[in-house]
């Protein structure tokens, strides 16, 4: 086959799984359609069973009127004739029971007498009978007294119930020894009548007793009782009038009184004929398990009700709604189809192109994030080289400085190299910073202390950059004390303030605290040139400057404010922002206030008077001797005795020498060959026979680099370490002996 009917066939497959699944469709809708119509004639049917219930209720509750009424008559008399009731009874208005009885009470010692006035009034039956199993008619046993059907209204067709004692059969007795003993009305449960076996009824029994005319309310004595007067009703009667003895929408109905789930009763069919009837002797849950019945339940009048909706065969007036349907759904089904299919090949065309573009897409994320990797990989890799000359230029610098001392044009000169050390130092401190927090590689250390204390050093440290700049600085006093992280708070509070004095030209620059309800607002305020509205969210993405035309190297990189705004993040602090261009801005952090009570803080240094490092003993580890050779002459500087080594051996073999252990050891962490700053110290530590303090300096960035140093008690530094910044974690470690300890803590 060619390559353009193979094309075609899987065209036409397709068309196919279309029209085949617009079929599908189709059916269901037409099968959910007969559904529906199927539920509306039940529901209609169900409400109908309802409110014939609430009728029927209506029609009991005036025959319980009308029984009162009889009742009432009785209770005149010690005795009622046979032609009183019935011209009595006749004089009723019309009610929907089938006939009203009165059963007289006949005690044991009176029963012949009673059957001796029967036969005197020519009774069909002369005799109080009951039925034997076999529902035959025999003389009723004997028993303490009975209450035979004594009067019958209308006669016409009730006459066989004459006689025949209500309390031979139990469901009858049950009924009218309640109604006996509660001295009120009564139902049965469902019951075959005497007179009409083949319908299925229910009594409503009523006590009735004979009160003496001229009783008075002081008489106690028992009221005696003459006998029970019962209304018979039909379940036909009722439930032909709610069904009307036809198929509702396609179904017959078949009803069972479910009063008593122990026996549900069949009551009635909706087809007239009885050989039409199925066989419906059988339980109810075999008649409901039949194909395709389902039951519903209602309860009224104290009767549970449970209507089996069976198939009736196909009536022509469904059929036909049905047909209408689903050829009105075939139809809307091929146009649906025919647009499906249309809809397909645009679908598969644009598919297509939708593919190739994001194929394209997916090949420049993947270079993107490869670009990112390597990336990583640089800032991993290089830093260590990067910042190893500058690490031994800051430290050369710091010796010098010390060596030269007030020498007027060599100590302008050592000035600006340390000027130019500086700005360096912090563009690599900017971009580790940045990448340390993209990674994640921050810990946080929340604690309470004085917001004071991070104002004095602020204003030691930018006063001097002020001054240089010609502008005017203050820092504002505050006793207030926050909850955060010393080191990052103090960071972000240098960012913001260095920016405020690199981009002001003239005026000045004050920081102050303010105090809101939850949290203490820091705010920088400056005079500087302003930043407008569109421009606020972009100056916090990373390499942004506003003023790009005047750039020059000593603003920086700009990422000050990206740092900001990810430590701020990092620590849950708010960074607000206003500003007026023309006038100047205003940069906000917002800490949460801290408890003086729960931490006191120990000033970071202490001036001693005497010098804290005479006669320490140091030992130094770096690969590269010029590292070695400034950091020696630094740490003699400060009166250090110091022993220097390339390597781990050379270090162990110096040390073999000499007679007193090293008090601290520096170390740096790429070694030659391989060899590592970790497992130099531990050595050392090993052949020095104690756990001495250790500084690990390092130019990468990993998280578990720092992790292993902590565990491990080792004080970690990131190159370029400046002197002074050395010099603080050294007077820590001499001047506590836990220092080892407690210095990576601190950091």
């Amino acid at each position: 086959m060619s390559l353009f009917g193979w094309k075609l066939v899987r065209q036409h497959w397709i068309a196919v799984a279309i029209a085949v699944s617009g079929t599908l469709v189709c059916a269901g809708m037409a099968w959910l359609q007969w559904s529906v119509l199927r539920m509306q004639q039940e529901l209609r049917v169900t409400e109908a069973i309802h409110n014939r219930w609430d009728a029927f209720r209506i029609e009991i509750k005036r025959a319980e009127d009308l029984q009162d009424t009889v009742v009432a008559y009785f209770e005149t008399s010690e005795r009622v004739e046979r032609e009183e009731f019935e011209a009595f009874a006749a004089m009723l208005p019309s009610v929907k029971f089938q006939a009203i009885s009165f059963a007289a009470r006949v005690p044991a010692a009176d029963r012949a007498e009673f059957e001796r006035r029967m036969r005197a009034d020519g009774w069909p039956v002369a005799r109080i009978w009951e039925r034997d199993a076999g529902e035959r008619p025999q003389p009723a046993a004997a028993r303490d007294a009975y209450f035979p059907v004594t009067y019958m209204y209308p006669p016409a067709g009730n006459l066989a119930a004459l006689g025949f004692d209500l309390a031979s059969e139990p469901r009858r007795k049950r009924a009218l020894l309640a109604a006996i003993e509660a001295g009120k009305t009564v139902r049965t449960e469902p019951i075959r009548l005497v007179q009409s076996p083949e319908h299925w009824a229910f009594l409503v029994l009523k006590p009735v007793y004979a009160r003496p005319p001229h009783a008075t309310s002081g008489d106690t004595g028992e009221p005696k009782l003459l006998g029970i007067l019962s209304a018979v009703y039909q379940y036909r009667s009722f439930l032909d009038a709610v069904v009307e003895r036809a198929a509702i929408g396609g179904q017959h109905i078949a009803l069972f009184d479910t009063t008593q789930p122990s026996f549900p009763v069949y009551v009635h069919h909706s087809r007239a004929a009885p050989q039409e009837r199925p066989d419906l002797e059988r339980p109810l849950t075999a008649v409901a398990s039949a194909a395709g019945a389902h039951t519903v339940t209602v309860t009224a009048m104290q009767h549970e009700l449970s209507a089996v909706f069976i198939p009736a065969g196909v009536d022509g007036a469904w059929w036909r709604r049905i047909d209408a349907t689903i050829l009105i759904t075939l139809v809307i089904g091929l146009l649906v189809t025919a647009a499906l299919v249309w809809n397909h090949i645009r679908l598969h065309r644009l598919a297509g192109r939708l593919s190739a573009a994001m194929g394209e897409v997916r090949l420049k994320k993947e270079e993107a994030e490869k670009a990112d990797v390597a990336k990583s990989r640089f800032l991993a890799a290089a830093s260590h080289d990067l910042r190893q000359p500058m690490h031994a230029l800051s430290l050369f610098t710091g010796s010098l400085r010390d060596e030269v001392g007030g020498q007027g044009r060599a100590r302008i000169l050592l000035d600006r190299i340390q000027s130019s050390v500086d700005s360096l130092v912090q563009m690599f401190d900017a971009l580790l910073d940045i990448s340390r927090l993209d990674a994640g590689a921050i810990d946080k250390e929340v604690r309470d202390f004085p917001v004071q204390t991070l104002l004095t050093r602020l204003d030691t440290l930018m006063s001097p950059l002020a001054i240089d700049r010609g502008l005017r600085f203050s820092v504002v006093a505050s006793s207030a004390w926050v909850r955060s992280d010393p080191a990052l708070l103090e960071r972000i509070l240098q960012n913001l303030a260095s920016n405020a004095i690199k981009y002001t030209s003239e005026g000045g620059v004050v920081i102050g605290c303010r105090r809101h309800a939850h949290a203490l607002s820091i705010e920088v305020w400056d005079s500087g040139p302003g930043i407008a509205r569109e421009h606020r969210a972009e100056i916090f993405r990373e390499y942004v400057q506003l003023d790009k035309p005047k750039y020059d190297r000593s603003k920086g990189l700009g990422l000050g404010l990206a740092i900001v705004e990810r430590m701020a993040g990092l620590l849950g602090h708010p960074i607000r922002l206003r500003s007026v261009p023309g006038r100047g801005s205003v940069f906000a952090v917002e800490v949460p206030y801290g408890d003086p009570a729960r931490e006191r803080v120990v000033p970071a240094e202490i001036q001693h008077a005497f010098d804290p490092f005479a006669g320490v003993r140091v030992a130094v580890i770096d690969d590269e001797p010029e590292v070695v050779d400034a950091t020696t002459r630094l740490l003699e500087r400060w009166g250090c005795v110091v022993v220097g080594a390339g390597s781990e051996a050379e270090m162990l073999e110096l040390l073999g020498r000499e007679t007193k252990a090293p008090d601290l050891l520096i170390c740096d962490h790429r070694l030659r060959n391989g060899e590592d700053g970790l497992s130099a110290i531990r050595n050392v530590r090993v052949a020095a026979g104690k756990d001495m303090p250790a500084v690990l300096i390092s130019g990468d960035a990993a998280p578990e680099l720092a992790e292993t140093a902590r565990a491990r008690g080792i004080e970690m530094l990131q190159k370029p370490v400046a002197p002074a910044r050395l010099r603080q974690v050294m007077l820590r470690m001499v001047s506590s002996p836990s220092g080892a300890n407690e210095a990576d803590d601190a950091a």
